[in-house]
């Protein structure tokens, strides 16, 4: 009988995890529909461009045989943009791949969101099922989490690829800490796997969830005084995050070294000015639009368990209390003035914190809204349901909101529209740019000085531009290539080259100077740095594996031992 027992059990399993995950790729392709399949149009999301851009220049490098591109030579039409170092690629190969095995771009760009969507379902479930070990919650929790209003926004309205990977990620992070404090701390590489996934998604919520984490640690300050192996087990998690990552980190740091960029400027956005005040935030998610829209869910969500929080346990009690806090930070009711001049600025705007509302608020909700609703309501069997129809219909009328709506109208793109892409969408600040920079030349053009030296057999492959001159004066080549550090030059034959340089007028290009007779190379090779912390990443990255291999080698030797003790 118990083995029949034990039989049905796993059927049983495995018919809900199959229509559990039916049910995640129907919502995750419902979530989009009408904004991005339906009549093959597209609505074009305020990033939208930008990170077509990036995609379209990853399907490029690869296509090309660059696997591991610095230099995104879509962007900026073929002049070069440090794009792909600043705002790593890593979680963007799948739509490349997409492109390269046949997809348009429109299309490689919906069946990679919808796969998006789907994993962030996944990971949320299973993340949440980890800690509680309670099928329906964790159900519960990717349902909120997944059709939440700002996720929602940030995938539709904003076409925030970065926010959306963070929100996908972002529960491994979570996990990775609840360990860490609360759990097996010898499992630290959870929360490593997290923060390296994060920081190649989207670096301002890594930031972000950085600050989570400190609010966190200090809420619990006293266990991890009295559990000192707690915070070693943290540091050696922040060290392997570290490293991990080295490989787009370092080299970042490198070309900040190396020159100064847009983004050390002076700040373009401001929290005191791109805060709003409450009601702004209450009449956004009444009206289900923007691309600030916590919604209604959430808002309604966060006053009853700040409500209830007594009869809460003492996490939830602080992620309840995190989420109001962080949730103030976003609203003019914040001295957000205090914080110009301070690291947090690089947030830019405060609404960003909305991340960490709706994943606390989703969390806590799962996982006691069964407990705090009367028993006499019996809200086993009706819960979920009422909570997956609702969440359905705020999904349906937030994306007829934006359909009906005259601007929503006006971005609706078929998918041709995106066979020619705007190559000079860098995103609102162009960040990556050296600062003081100005477009002035064509990708496969020269600037020769004085104009009477030859040049001939002048070809562009990629990133490679190669020249035959004849100059019987020193003379000045101006490449129309972005000047960063990593490229070289090389002549074959009697004539001479100078170090590559930036130039000053047009400012920002690459430069060199030339004399005599010789075939010239122009590439980009890539820095020491570069090459370094790439082996230093995959190093990480095996001994990790390593390690993991090793602790549950180990936890399954435990468990087979305490089944013969039972059994004995």
């Amino acid at each position: 009988m118990s083995l029949f027992t034990s039989q049905l059990n796993q059927r049983t399993k495995k018919y809900y995890s199959i229509a559990m995950y039916g049910l995640f790729l129907f919502l995750s392709i419902f979530t989009i529909y009408f904004m991005l399949i339906q009549n093959q149009k597209i609505f074009i999301g305020d990033d939208l461009s930008f990170h077509l851009g990036r995609i379209e220049g990853l399907y490029l490098a690869i296509s090309n045989g660059d696997y591991f591109p610095k230099i995104n030579y879509f962007l900026l039409e073929g002049m070069g943009y440090i794009s792909s170092l600043f705002y790593p690629d890593f979680l963007i190969y799948p739509a490349a791949v997409l492109k390269v095995i046949g997809l348009s771009t429109a299309q490689a760009y919906v069946v990679y969101i919808i796969m998006l969507n789907f994993l962030t379902f996944v990971i949320a479930y299973h993340s949440f099922y980890s800690i509680k070990s309670s099928r329906k919650k964790a159900f519960l929790f990717a349902l909120l989490y997944g059709l939440s209003s700002y996720r929602l926004s940030d995938v539709l309205y904003r076409a925030a690829l970065g926010e959306i990977l963070a929100f996908m990620v972002l529960p491994i992070a979570f996990v990775g800490i609840i360990k860490i404090v609360f759990g097996d701390y010898k499992q630290f590489y959870i929360l490593t796997i997290g923060m390296m996934l994060l920081f190649f998604s989207h670096m301002i919520t890594a930031f972000i969830f950085c600050i989570f984490i400190l609010v966190f640690l200090i809420l619990n300050v006293k266990k991890l005084i009295k559990e000192k192996q707690r915070m070693l087990y943290l540091i050696v998690a922040a060290i392997c995050t570290i490293l991990l990552v080295a490989l787009s980190l370092f080299p970042m740091l490198e070309q900040l070294q190396f020159q100064k960029l847009v983004l050390q400027d002076s700040p373009m956005f401001y929290l005191e000015k791109t805060a709003e005040p409450l009601l702004k935030y209450i009449d956004t998610a009444w009206k289900n639009q923007g691309f600030n829209n916590l919604g209604l869910f959430i808002f309604i969500l966060l006053i009853v368990l700040t409500i209830s929080a007594k009869k809460l346990d003492y996490l939830n009690k602080q992620l309840v209390g995190m989420s109001v806090f962080f949730f103030i930070m976003a609203t003019t009711l914040f001295p957000n003035r205090l914080l110009n001049k301070s690291i947090l600025n690089m947030i830019q705007f405060p609404w960003r914190y909305f991340i960490i509302v709706t994943f606390s608020v989703c969390w806590v909700a799962a996982d006691t809204l069964k407990e705090l609703i009367p028993k006499k309501i019996k809200s086993d069997k009706w819960l979920i349901p009422v909570s997956l129809c609702l969440l359905l219909i705020n999904t349906f009328y937030y994306q007829k909101n934006m359909e009906t709506d005259l601007i929503g109208k006006n971005r609706m793109k078929e998918y041709s529209f995106f066979s020619e892409l705007d190559a000079y969408q860098l995103g609102y600040g162009q960040e990556y740019l050296p600062s003081g920079f100005k477009y002035m030349m064509n990708a496969h053009s020269l600037i020769i000085l004085p104009e009477e030296t030859k040049v001939d057999n002048m070809k562009r492959t990629y990133n490679v531009m190669t020249l035959d001159f004849k100059a019987k004066e020193r003379t000045k080549l101006i490449f129309p290539i972005v000047y960063y550090k990593g490229y070289k030059v090389n002549v074959e034959g009697s004539g001479t080259v100078s170090e590559i340089q930036k130039c000053q007028e047009p400012y920002g290009f690459s430069e060199v100077f030339v004399e005599g007779n010789g075939r010239l190379t122009f590439w980009y090779e890539g820095t020491t740095i570069q090459r370094v912390s790439f082996y230093i990443s995959l190093t990480t990255a095996v001994l990790l594996i390593g390690y993991i291999w090793a602790q549950r080698k180990k936890r399954n030797a435990e468990e087979i031992v305490k089944l013969e003790d039972n059994n004995d």
